[in-house]
């Protein structure tokens, strides 16, 4: 990750946080983060990376690693399983019984914060511009956004019965290099069946650059006013899809091509489920077109006047740095 010298900087010195999906994409850059600001760093992850006190466990099973709790006073809950194109049962499974589950284990260790992680998501596809923390969520159907809003009941109400101290934060779409928010729109550009985008990439993408993200997370970890709130961390803007992924198409030569939604979604269920079935990992389906084809987008204003947060990282600046990843691991051209 990019350092600013502009970037807020708690000091979280005596700190000890365990982090859940800690080997993600987003678990590792909050891990860092965490150990650069002073704080003691622990994560479970289903494949164990001793070298950063990760230890093996699954989030539907704790009793394996919940010693790893002992002495914790901060949890910071990011495993799931991420998008639409799972099964219902398969993601109620982790994202909510697993969540139960390892909130009641922090309870137990007598931890005294849980940071979960939800999703903007929890809004819906259909939602007026610029909604907020008190505007309300929307089951529709899809297996992520649902839930994830059943995520939220459950660690709020152990906030509300006075169990345990608990932050909600709705992440805007986390990108940079290496997020799925790169690597698969890359893949999918360089196919001859080119990057599917609905209704000619109009559709909104209100992305949160990963420093931006972990800046804003960082002002949760440290702030006591933090605690029984809902916070959502983006960027603060909304963009095209044409405008974001025709960055990455200029930078890779690559294809967009667009479908009325009325197509576009059922193509991608029907696509996806070829794909997976021949043990090729997809994310198509008709959440993935939903999601890319939002009205609107989400206001930080709360963040800012509660956090004081800003995010720094323009997204001219961040694909900056996604193409220079890009072209270091061979995923465009020189």
């Amino acid at each position: 990750m990019s350092e600013s010298p502009a970037r807020s900087a708690p000091t979280l010195s005596g700190r000890t946080v365990l982090i859940t999906g800690a080997n993600g994409f987003i678990g590792r850059a909050v891990s860092a983060r965490l150990r650069a600001l002073g704080a003691q760093v622990r994560g479970v992850d289903l494949v164990p990376d001793l070298d950063h006190q990760v230890v093996a466990g699954d989030v539907t099973d704790p009793s394996g690693w919940s010693d790893a709790l002992t002495g914790v006073d901060t949890v910071i809950h990011t495993a799931a399983l991420l998008g639409g194109a799972y099964r219902l049962q398969d993601a109620w499974r982790v994202n909510v019984l697993g969540t139960s589950r390892v909130l009641s284990a922090a309870i137990d260790a007598g931890v005294g914060r849980f940071i979960h992680f939800s999703s903007i998501a929890v809004y819906g596809f259909d939602f007026p511009d610029g909604v907020d923390e008190s505007s309300p969520t929307h089951v529709n159907g899809d297996a992520y956004t649902d839930t994830k809003i059943n995520s939220e009941a459950v660690v709020l109400a152990a906030h509300a019965a006075g169990q345990i101290d608990v932050t909600v934060v709705r992440p805007g779409d986390v990108w940079g290099p290496e997020s799925v928010w790169v690597r698969s729109p890359l893949a999918e550009l360089k196919k001859p069946t080119g990057l599917p985008l609905p209704n000619g990439g109009a559709g909104i993408f209100s992305p949160v650059y990963i420093d931006n993200f972990v800046d804003g997370l960082m002002l949760i970890v440290a702030s006591g006013e933090a605690a029984g709130e809902v916070f959502i961390l983006s960027d603060g803007v909304g963009v095209p899809c044409r405008e974001f992924f025709g960055h990455l198409q200029r930078m890779s030569g690559g294809t967009i091509r667009t479908l009325p939604m009325a197509i576009a979604a059922p193509l991608a269920d029907i696509a996806g489920r070829i794909l997976r079935a021949f043990g090729e990992q997809s994310d198509l389906c008709s959440g993935t077109m939903g999601l890319l084809n939002r009205p609107g987008t989400y206001s930080i204003e709360k963040a800012r006047r509660v956090l004081r947060y800003e995010p720094l990282v323009t997204i001219d600046e961040g694909m900056a740095h996604v193409e220079q990843w890009a072209r270091d691991n061979g995923l465009i051209g020189t």
